[in-house]
């Protein structure tokens, strides 16, 4: 008897040992499978020279016609080196994550002095600032009303801020540009979002003119709008290094002084 459960006893524990022993290899087999699964995955560093765009400036200049622009400095690109983390899987790349970018050469922004219709030029931020900045750019669906009736305005010959309607004074969607905004539009020059209109939605901008034949002959087209935010007046260009040494290079001994 004491034999017999000797051998159960011998018997449960060889059971035992082979359930763990199951039990490891399966955590074993478990464990490897992911590592099977991402076999192939690979990431590396890589390094690119990015250019970055000159920035739009824009000075108003009070001598200039409205609607005039005159360029005057070009601006130059700048140049950034960006460091990215690229994830490729079975050599196909599937994601990039930006880990640093080292600004090696500023932008030197391009500048446009602007005439100012004198119905805005005393209004709002135009009146406070002389230089602005271009934020954003947008490509609207514009069209053009009087603020007569007949050319499509309310009458009262106010808009929605209480300004009086004029050239300069444009109809926006507040949702998508905010009343007050100072706007610099191709083809029309600077103006102030000060209206709204019931048809005026979305991507849609309603530019006034002082007559409704303007009005007619505008008609309605696409057009691009810069969305503006008022910036310190730009430094004068540097002049490039050639004449900032010309005045220190020593003379040219071999040069005819006669």
């Amino acid at each position: 008897m004491h034999q017999r459960s000797n051998a159960i006893r011998v018997g449960i524990g060889r059971g035992l040992l082979a359930v763990m022993g199951v039990a490891m290899l399966c955590a074993l087999g478990c464990a490897k499978a992911p590592r099977q699964a991402s076999k192939g995955a690979t990431t590396k560093a890589v390094e690119a020279r990015v250019q970055t765009p000159p920035p739009t400036l824009f000075e108003v200049n009070r001598r200039l016609p409205p609607r005039h622009r005159v360029l005057k400095a070009q601006g130059r690109p700048g140049e950034s080196l960006v460091i990215w983390r690229v994830y490729y899987r079975n050599g196909k790349e599937v994601r990039r994550v930006k880990v640093r970018e080292e600004v090696l050469e500023p932008p030197q922004p391009r500048i446009y002095e602007i005439g100012v219709h004198g119905h805005i030029a005393s209004r709002g931020a135009v009146g406070r600032s002389g230089a602005f900045r271009t934020a954003k750019v947008l490509t609207m669906h514009a069209s053009a009303y009087t603020p007569h009736r007949s050319g499509g305005g309310t009458g009262s010959g106010r808009t929605a801020t209480g300004l009086p309607a004029g050239y300069g004074l444009v109809a926006v969607d507040p949702r998508v540009i905010p009343l007050g905004t100072v706007l610099y539009i191709e083809g029309y020059g600077m103006a102030i979002a000060a209206d709204t209109g019931r048809a005026i939605r979305g991507h849609k901008i309603d530019l006034c003119y002082a007559t409704r034949q303007q009005a007619i002959q505008f008609g309605r087209r696409k057009v691009r709008v810069h969305i503006l935010r008022a910036a310190p007046a730009a430094p004068p260009p540097k002049p490039p290094d050639d004449a900032e040494n010309a005045d220190d290079a020593p003379p040219d001994p071999d040069a005819d002084s006669s």
